[in-house]
C-alpha cells in the first residue's frame, strides 16, 4: 500500500509540475524569459554604497565580440536631472557584465540609473548613498544562505514590497555551487544549472547567470543597493585557503585555480567595488556618519585549516578550546586581522558593526554518540579559530570599546547572543561581562539544521538569548543613536510562493550596555521611503524590435569562445521541440552534426565536444522546425 501511495503521489506532483496552471504561477521556473527587458535579461543592480559613490551593474546578452554600453544617473525617476553619465564597453572577458563606480554623488540621496545598449534601454535602478554627519536612523535588511534548489526566494519579494530599508546586506552563500542534491525541489523546477557542481570559469558564470534570472533576486537588486560578502558556497562547501570539503582535484583541478575562477566570476556578477591590491580579500568599512561604522570582513578562503585531525577534534570537542589553537592558524590572514582590529580601535562612531559570514560567538550543540549527548563547537564559525576571536576581544577590552554589534549568517539558524569576554566574568542575568551582541540571520529558503535542540542549546549556552533552528526568513536591523534592534522575520515554506511572514522576536541592545534585551517588536523608526520604481524599462522613443529568433530560442551564453575542447551554452526555448546542432566551416561546408534531443520549454543547457575539429573559425547552427539560430566560434 505504501508503494502505491508514493507512486500516486509522484504522478500527482509530476502532473502539477508540468501543468500550465502550475508552471505559469511564477516565471522563475524554466518557463519564461522576459523579452521586455532584452538584452538586459539579468536586470540591473547597485552595491557597495558610500556617502559619495556607488557601484551600478548590468549584463548584456549578445553574441557580438564587444558591445558599447551607455549609462546615466539622475535624481529623478524620469531620468531628466542627469548628474553623471558615460560610456563603457564589455565583452566575453567579463562575461558581458558592466560595472561602473559612479563618484561625485551627494550623501544620503536616492539616485536612479539606467543603461543603453544595442538600441535598447535597461530597466531603471534605484539606489541610495550613505549619510554623513549626525545620522538619526539606518535600517538594514540582512540575509544569507540562498539555495536556489531548496525553494522560492520569498524573503526577497517580501523585503522589496515592504520598502522600508536603506540598505541590503547579504552575508554569504548568495549562490550555491553544488549541483542537484537530494532534498532539492524539482517539482517546482528549482533545479540548478549546470546540474553538476560549479568548478571552472564556465560553470561559475552559468550558475550566477541562472540565479540572476530569478525574478525575486533580480527585482530586489533593482530597488535597493546591496553589499554582498562571500561565504563558502560561492566557492565550494567548507572552503578554506588550501582546499574545500567537496573539492576533488582529480575531476575539478587544482584548488588554487578553482578559487581564482570563483573570485573572478564573483567580481563580474556582484556589484562590488574591487581592490586590485587585495585579490582574495573583500574587506572594507562603510561609514554611516557618527552613527555607525560597518566593517565587512572575509573569513572563509583565507582561513588556514587545522594542522591535523587531532587538533580539529580538540577544537570542536573541548569546552575550553582556546588552548588547542596555534599561532600559525588564522581565519582572516594576518594582514586582514590587523586591519580589522585597527578599524575597531579607530572608530569614533557610536556603533561598531562587524558584518561577517560566520558565527562569532562561542556556542555548543549536541552530538549524540552511542546514545550519549556530547557538546560540540560549531566548526564553521570563529570557534574553530579562537585565537582570532581573542584578538578582537583583546582589542575591545584594551581600548575600552563599547557598542559592538556582530552580524553573521551561514548556519541556517536565527540566533541572538551576548558576547562574553569582558574584563569581568559574564553574568547572564544582568549582561555584565558582555563586550557586545551578535545577531545571526536565518536561512533564506530552508531551516531545521539543529531542529529539536533548543532546550539543549539554551541550557548549555547561557549567553544565547534566542534560537530558532526550524524557521527560514530574514532580519531587519534598526540602528539609532540610542539602540540597535533586530527583528527576526519568518517566511512561509519556500516550496510555495507566498508573501506571508510573521515576527519571531525582537532583541535590542541599548547604547553602552553591550547586552541584549527582548522587546515587543517589530521596531521601526518613523521614516519616509520613496516609492518603488516601475519594473519595465522607460519608454523614451528608442525602438528596437525583439529578435525574430526570440519567438522560439535565445542563446543566453556560449562558453568558452575561443575554445579548445568543448562549447557549453545556456539557451531559452519557448516551445518544447526536437533540437539538433550543425557545425559549418566559414565556406558553409557541414562539418559535424549533434542530435540534442527533445528540449523542454524554458531555460536549458548543453555541452558539445569539438576537440576533433581543426583550428579555425566555425559557425554553430541550432536547428528546429521553428527556425535556425547561429553563432560564430573559434577553435584554437
Amino acid at each position: 500500500m505504501k508503494t502505491l501511495y508514493f507512486i500516486l503521489l509522484t504522478l500527482v506532483l509530476n502532473t502539477l509540475a508540468t501543468s500550465s496552471v502550475f508552471a505559469n504561477l511564477y516565471p522563475n521556473d524554466r518557463s519564461d524569459l522576459d523579452s521586455t527587458i532584452q538584452p538586459f535579461y539579468h536586470g540591473v543592480a547597485s552595491g557597495d554604497p558610500l556617502n559619495d559613490r556607488v557601484i551600478i551593474w548590468t549584463r548584456v546578452t549578445t553574441d557580438l565580440p564587444s558591445v558599447s554600453v551607455k549609462w546615466k544617473m539622475a535624481t529623478d525617476t524620469g531620468m531628466q536631472n542627469i548628474v553623471a553619465q558615460g560610456t563603457t564597453t564589455t565583452d566575453t572577458s567579463r562575461d558581458y557584465t558592466v560595472k561602473v563606480d559612479v563618484t561625485g554623488l551627494q550623501p544620503n540621496t536616492y539616485y536612479y540609473y539606467e543603461f543603453e545598449a544595442l538600441g535598447r534601454l535597461s530597466q531603471r535602478g534605484r539606489t541610495k548613498t550613505m549619510p554623513t554627519g549626525n545620522v538619526s536612523s539606518l535600517r538594514i535588511a540582512f540575509m544569507s544562505c540562498s539555495n536556489y534548489s531548496f525553494g522560492y526566494f520569498n524573503a526577497y519579494d517580501i523585503i522589496k514590497n515592504r520598502n522600508d530599508v536603506d540598505l541590503l546586506i547579504h552575508l554569504g552563500d548568495y549562490i550555491y555551487e553544488d549541483g542537484v542534491r537530494i532534498g532539492g525541489i524539482d517539482t517546482i523546477h528549482r533545479r540548478p544549472f549546470p546540474e553538476y557542481d560549479a568548478f571552472d570559469l564556465v560553470s561559475y558564470r552559468q550558475r550566477y547567470a541562472w540565479y540572476r534570472l530569478d525574478p525575486s533576486l533580480r527585482n530586489l537588486h533593482q530597488q535597493f543597493p546591496m553589499v554582498v560578502i562571500w561565504d563558502d558556497h560561492e566557492f565550494a562547501n567548507d572552503a578554506t585557503k588550501d582546499t574545500a570539503l567537496r573539492h576533488d582535484p582529480a575531476t575539478q583541478g587544482p584548488w588554487a585555480i578553482r578559487k581564482a575562477n570563483a573570485i573572478r566570476v564573483y567580481k563580474e556578477w556582484i556589484p562590488m567595488r574591487e581592490d586590485t591590491s587585495n585579490t582574495n580579500i573583500i574587506n572594507f568599512t562603510q561609514k554611516i556618519g557618527n552613527l555607525a561604522d560597518i566593517i565587512y570582513t572575509e573569513n572563509r578562503i583565507e582561513r588556514v585549516d587545522a594542522n591535523d585531525f587531532q587538533q580539529a577534534y580538540d577544537l570542536v570537542s573541548h569546552i575550553d578550546n582556546l588552548a588547542y589553537d596555534t599561532p600559525n592558524r588564522t581565519m582572516h590572514g594576518f594582514r586582514q586581522m590587523e586591519w580589522m582590529t585597527d578599524q575597531l580601535k579607530k572608530s569614533t562612531a557610536t556603533w561598531k558593526i562587524l558584518a561577517n559570514q560566520v558565527v562569532f560567538a562561542s556556542f555548543v550543540y549536541k552530538q549524540t554518540i552511542l546514545g550519549i549527548a556530547f557538546p560540540f563547537h560549531n566548526a564553521a564559525g570563529w570557534d574553530i579559530n579562537p585565537l582570532d576571536r581573542k584578538k578582537v576581544l583583546d582589542t575591545i577590552n584594551h581600548y575600552g570599546l563599547k557598542n559592538l554589534v556582530v552580524l553573521s549568517g551561514d548556519i541556517h539558524i536565527a540566533m541572538a547572543f551576548d558576547l562574553p569576554g569582558g574584563v569581568i566574568p559574564y553574568n547572564p542575568t544582568t549582561g555584565a561581562g558582555s563586550i557586545g551582541v551578535e545577531f545571526v540571520c536565518d536561512n533564506t529558503v530552508k531551516g531545521s539544521i539543529f531542529g529539536g535542540q533548543q532546550s539543549y542549546m539554551y541550557a548549555n549556552n547561557s549567553h544565547l538569548k534566542y534560537v530558532n533552528p526550524k524557521s527560514q526568513g530574514f532580519s531587519v536591523l534598526d540602528v539609532t543613536p540610542t539602540s540597535v534592534c533586530c527583528d527576526f522575520w519568518e517566511t512561509d515554506t519556500s516550496f510555495l510562493l507566498s508573501n506571508n511572514y510573521s515576527l519571531l522576536g525582537t532583541w535590542c541592545t541599548v547604547k553602552d550596555e553591550n547586552h541584549l534585551k527582548p522587546y515587543a517588536g517589530p521596531t521601526f523608526t518613523p521614516r519616509t521611503f520613496p516609492a518603488l520604481i516601475p519594473y519595465n524599462p522607460r519608454n523614451n522613443g528608442i525602438v528596437s524590435a525583439i529578435k525574430n529568433n526570440q519567438n522560439f530560442m535565445e542563446i543566453m551564453s556560449m562558453y568558452p569562445n575561443p575554445t579548445q575542447h568543448y562549447l557549453r551554452f545556456q539557451y531559452f526555448v519557448k516551445n518544447p521541440q526536437l533540437f539538433h546542432a550543425i557545425i559549418y566551416d566559414v565556406l558553409g561546408n557541414e562539418i559535424k552534426t549533434f542530435e540534442l534531443g527533445y528540449k523542454q520549454k524554458g531555460l536549458n543547457e548543453e555541452s558539445i565536444d569539438i576537440s576533433s575539429l581543426a583550428n579555425g573559425n566555425y559557425i554553430l547552427s541550432f536547428q528546429t522546425t521553428d527556425g535556425t539560430v547561429s553563432r560564430k566560434f573559434v577553435k584554437n
